[in-house]
């Protein structure tokens, strides 16, 4: 089968109105997606986002840190939240797929990400975890917590934390041996557990990594032939909300350069993602694709969303 990498942004888990980190009801439609294009005739390896759900326990962590020795740091709370998605997702997905009669291993891999403890941007935190807050509480978390806050998106404050670029992803051998075994697989949550060496030796750093970036880099890694990132929206826009705005379909890599050099994707929003397409393209990627959740199998079919090919 060949593969299709499939990048799932934690909000299309996550429950808004509750708060709770999944919601039973979006898990299952997401695993019914993913089962859509494994019965359409490609291998699904899965990347998710986490900032609502590492926001969520970075703030109980932080609460409740007075009844601990040791605060919970936040490479143990994208760990956490790697190993509470993956379940979840594993689960459901066992059991939609037995019940469409289709046996295959699936597997959930909690993922190490090396990173660069000298990147710029623990100097200057921008990744937005967590809930929207009020301008005087984001003040009061910064009086009591020290905490980042920063404006998001003209919704709100959200926490800012350190989103360093990902190296290399430590267990790539191992994902590569399972997808090779035609296991799905689930990976890289939250853009994976942030690590750097000190002598040689693994150590955690506070960091959120985009999963954007370190799906770019699980894909260009273990040479998947295509790469789907997953948005609210179903195509990617010229001129985004103006009277001339311009859907975009299928592009050329030069044309999705051009468009990117002209400025056309928002830093905050388009803008790292079309990034991450044209680097994994650039890199021997066969396809890769823009799109909604719940476009995934006709993308792959060439009926929807913003695609940029290799020439093919």
């Amino acid at each position: 089968m060949e593969s299709v990498l499939i990048a799932i942004g934690g909000n299309a888990l996550y429950n808004k109105q509750s708060g709770d980190n999944l919601n039973p009801r979006m898990v299952q439609a997401v695993c019914q997606k993913i089962v859509q294009v494994y019965q359409s005739g490609y291998l699904p390896v899965i990347t998710f986002g986490n900032g609502p759900q590492v926001g969520n326990l970075l703030d109980m962590a932080e609460t409740s840190a007075r009844l601990f020795e040791n605060p919970v740091t936040l490479d143990t709370c994208v760990s956490w939240t790697q190993g509470e998605i993956g379940y979840w997702l594993t689960r459901e997905l066992n059991r939609q797929l037995l019940s469409q009669g289709i046996e295959t291993p699936i597997m959930a891999v909690n993922t190490l990400v090396e990173v660069d403890p000298a990147d710029p941007a623990f100097q200057k935190p921008t990744k937005p975890v967590g809930r929207f807050i009020s301008a005087d509480e984001a003040q009061r978390l910064y009086d009591e917590r020290g905490w980042i806050i920063g404006p998001d998106a003209n919704r709100g404050y959200r926490r800012m934390v350190p989103s360093p670029r990902p190296l290399r992803i430590l267990e790539a051998d191992p994902i590569q041996a399972l997808i090779a075994q035609q296991a799905i697989v689930l990976c890289c949550g939250g853009g994976g557990i942030p690590v750097y060496r000190k002598e040689g030796v693994l150590q955690g750093i506070e960091a959120v990594i985009d999963k954007d970036f370190t799906s770019c880099l699980l894909a260009k890694t273990l040479k998947i032939e295509n790469l789907i990132i997953c948005t609210e929206v179903e195509n990617v826009y010229l001129n985004f909300g103006q009277p001339n705005q311009q859907t975009l379909g299928r592009l050329s890599l030069d044309e999705a350069e051009r468009y990117f050099a002209e400025g056309h994707f928002g830093a905050g929003s388009m803008g790292p993602k079309v990034a991450a397409m044209i680097d994994y393209v650039k890199h021997g990627g066969k396809r890769a694709f823009i799109t909604s959740l719940e476009k995934t199998v006709e993308a792959l079919a060439g009926q929807a969303g913003t695609e940029i090919h290799a020439g093919i």
